[in-house]
């Protein structure tokens, strides 16, 4: 009995050809997106569920927030790139199951025209990466921390010591960033032409404070001031009672920085809810921090993961015109792992400053992209 694709191409032209693929490829990518999803909720949710108990709500409506707050992020920073090749080796391998391909290349036309609707389709999937994680993730970004500190065992996150334009350097302890609060600060402010301190401020707390009217302000609750003079000795301020004293305390004082909440959320993981816009001014306002610019290269890069993983993976099973699905996933799963690991290993590197950033962002993708090439063009026509 003759196949579907068969009694198409005998009738219809290519494009409707290229529509069956499309529809075939989009069914594949449904059912290998609900396959890792359910898989990957299944074993985090196994993981975290001591978690989930401590929270108030009912067990299955926590799951479901933080599920649903995970789920942007995984598909543009690990999942959408393997989804594609997953989708494309499922679409692949069925049709030379079914020996749909045969008679396809038998009509004259060329692999890379019968392979066109895959590749679009992954143009699609990366401007749907991009449009996830330009749009839904920074607007939704407070919800998705709420629900993400769901799993963690704790809701607060410990940002790295931020040093602004007025010789301070700003250390909180932990931070909540829904809430632009802050617990356990220090704040050391340097004289301007000596390493030596000027002041130290510790406060219980901090606050982002947004006026309806003037600029938005830090507010710093229940701490104390510690002067230095230039030798480092502690000056003495004048008390509540008119003594002298080492430590001036206070209940609430406006701190004087041009820090700004996202600077408390640049740390590694936080720089995921931001936008490239964001991600970029945050670059200009902190250059020094390289783990920013290693992002801002992968933002541009990511997402052409896309393409670069169809080239790997479809030459396995066109040359040997592979039937077998699960081989096809394997070689899938196999491949998506070690291009993250790898492309993680790089981050890393740019971070740490043994790699330029910019060549720790795209190394992956130059490296596997000609691989990818060089593969894919020994594939006989």
């Amino acid at each position: 009995m003759m196949s579907t694709l068969h009694r198409i191409l005998e009738r219809l032209p290519i494009r409707t050809i290229d529509r069956y693929l499309m529809r075939q490829y989009m069914i594949s990518w449904g059912i290998c997106a609900f396959a890792v999803f359910g898989l990957f909720s299944m074993i985090d949710g196994v993981a975290r569920i001591d978690r989930f108990l401590r929270q108030d709500a009912p067990l299955p409506l926590v799951a479901l927030k933080y599920f649903a707050g995970m789920v942007p992020i995984y598909f543009t920073q690990y999942l959408g790139p393997i989804l594609t090749l997953l989708a494309a080796m499922f679409t692949i391998t069925n049709l030379n199951k079914n020996c749909e391909l045969t008679p396809l290349r038998a009509a004259g036309l060329p692999l890379s025209r019968i392979l066109a609707s895959l590749f679009l389709i992954a143009s699609m999937m990366a401007i749907m990466m991009i449009s996830v994680q330009e749009f839904v993730v920074p607007n939704l970004k407070d919800q998705i921390r709420l629900a993400d500190s769901y799993g963690r065992a704790l809701d607060s996150i410990q940002p790295g010591v931020v040093n602004d334009s007025r010789n301070n350097l700003i250390n909180v302890r932990s931070y909540l960033p829904h809430e632009k609060r802050g617990q356990h600060v220090e704040i050391t402010t340097k004289h301007a032409s000596q390493a030596s301190s000027k002041s130290i401020i510790r406060a219980r707390e901090i606050l982002w404070k947004v006026p309806d009217e003037g600029e938005p302000y830090w507010l710093l609750r229940e701490g104390e001031v510690e002067q230095f003079d230039i030798s480092g000795l502690k000056i003495p301020v004048p008390g509540p009672d008119g003594t002298l004293q080492l430590v001036q305390g206070f209940s609430q004082m406006k701190l004087a920085t041009d820090m700004r909440p996202v600077d408390l959320e640049s740390s590694d993981r936080e720089i995921e809810y931001l936008s490239f816009r964001e991600l970029r001014d945050q670059y200009k306002r902190r250059p020094h921090l390289k783990h920013l610019e290693v992002k801002l290269h992968r933002r541009i890069a990511f997402p052409l993961s896309n393409f670069i993983l169809l080239l790997l993976g479809l030459p396995f099973v066109l040359r040997t015109e592979s039937r077998s699905v699960l081989l096809g996933i394997s070689i899938a799963m196999a491949l998506g792992t070690i291009y993250l690991i790898i492309t993680e290993v790089c981050a890393n590197l740019g971070t740490r400053g043994q790699l330029e950033p910019m060549l720790a962002a795209w190394l992956p993708v130059l490296f596997f992209g000609a691989l990818g090439i060089t593969l894919y063009d020994g594939i006989d026509e």
